[in-house]
């Protein structure tokens, strides 16, 4: 179910970038916005697994708002993403302007993204014993588990140092073969979808944080001409 609503607000934001233009400045206030979410939905997860343990009242107000927070973030994602692909197969577009709205979604998605990698090692390592009793069950070894979440931990430290150490793709490409490996030990363990909706919701996170890490690297001044760029998007579209 999380994952369809993942989907259908994407859509959903991507719809109405579609069919409602707007100015540089109101697209520009949104991507503030988000990135504000963002930093809150961060905040309020961290927040979440310290407060759970002693006030239920307070986790559960917590997650309701981080719902919210995720909610709204999806399809102001879908909106941001429709905005900077049009602008990139358009002719006439302010180059200056869409490496601004691509420089502030690429900073939201990082650190919802980021920090959620960060806050899931935690949470292993709080319960320990629970995910060792699951790592057993699936077969493999208690150093696995350790790797694991250490790789997830780097993985969100490189999401979140992509804008002074370039590391990206690289660490994105990482947790989502960690996604996949993932989703084939509750293949194997027979587990019910449902296990997997979190795993499949962070693949798709991360492919999308890979396309907009292609956007970056389209809309960087040192890598090529951007109306260039256009036509050779419009060109894939052609064909």
């Amino acid at each position: 179910m999380e994952v369809l609503i993942l989907i259908a607000l994407l859509f959903a934001g991507g719809l109405l970038s579609y069919f409602i233009n707007v100015t540089f400045k109101f697209a520009y206030k949104l991507a503030w916005g988000y990135v504000f979410m963002a930093m809150l939905m961060g905040v309020s997860s961290w927040f979440d697994y310290r407060a759970g343990f002693n006030n239920a009242l307070i986790s559960w107000a917590l997650q309701l708002t981080n719902s919210c927070f995720e909610l709204v973030g999806h399809l102001l994602l879908g909106y941001l993403l429709m905005n900077i692909f049009l602008a990139l197969t358009s002719s006439d577009t302010d180059v200056c302007h869409t490496r601004k709205i691509v420089g502030l979604t690429l900073w939201g998605m990082s650190i919802i993204t980021g920090f959620a990698f960060l806050t899931e090692s935690y949470w292993k390592d709080e319960n320990m014993g629970r995910m060792c009793c699951f790592f057993s069950t699936s077969g493999y070894a208690p150093w696995f588990l350790y790797f694991i979440m250490a790789a997830e931990a780097l993985g969100g430290l490189g999401i979140l140092l992509h804008f002074k150490l370039k590391t990206g793709p690289v660490a994105t490409a990482g947790l989502m073969l960690i996604m996949i490996g993932a989703l084939y030990t509750h293949n194997q363990n027979h587990d019910p979808l449902s296990a997997s909706y979190d795993a499949i919701a962070a693949f798709i996170t991360l492919g999308i944080l890979q396309v907009v890490y292609y956007f970056e690297q389209l809309v960087n001044p040192k890598a090529m001409d951007f109306t260039a760029v256009g036509n050779i998007l419009q060109s894939k579209d052609a064909n």
